[in-house]
């Protein structure tokens, strides 16, 4: 697979499964590894605007349809809404409820 967003953030990403099977340029990352990719990713300055969730079915990753986001707001500093983004995509993945989750993580590149 090419770089998708960069190669820091890719190397951090791709320790999830590959959705190019299902014709998505990311990886699902299981709960534990996402919590830990938003770490790294907060280390390098990186925010999140986002994520969808995914389950392995039959052997696959399929969309369950569930999804967060979070946009800068108008004005807001890009010290605060890295933080308010990466506080919002590790409550959703710690909260969602969806048995066997993978979670595909959008950073702001």
């Amino acid at each position: 697979m090419s770089v998708i967003w960069s190669e820091q953030i890719d190397s951090i990403l791709s320790c999830g499964a590959s959705l190019d099977c299902v014709g998505i340029k990311n990886w699902a990352l299981r709960r534990d590894d996402a919590i830990r990719a938003i770490n790294e990713l907060e280390a390098l300055g990186v925010p999140v605007l986002g994520g969808d969730v995914y389950q392995l079915l039959d052997g696959g990753a399929e969309q369950t349809y569930d999804n967060w986001y979070c946009d800068q707001e108008f004005g807001e500093l890009d010290s605060v809404f890295l933080k308010r983004s990466l506080d919002r995509a590790k409550s959703y993945i710690c909260n969602c409820s969806i048995s066997g989750a993978l979670f595909a993580i959008v950073p702001k590149v």
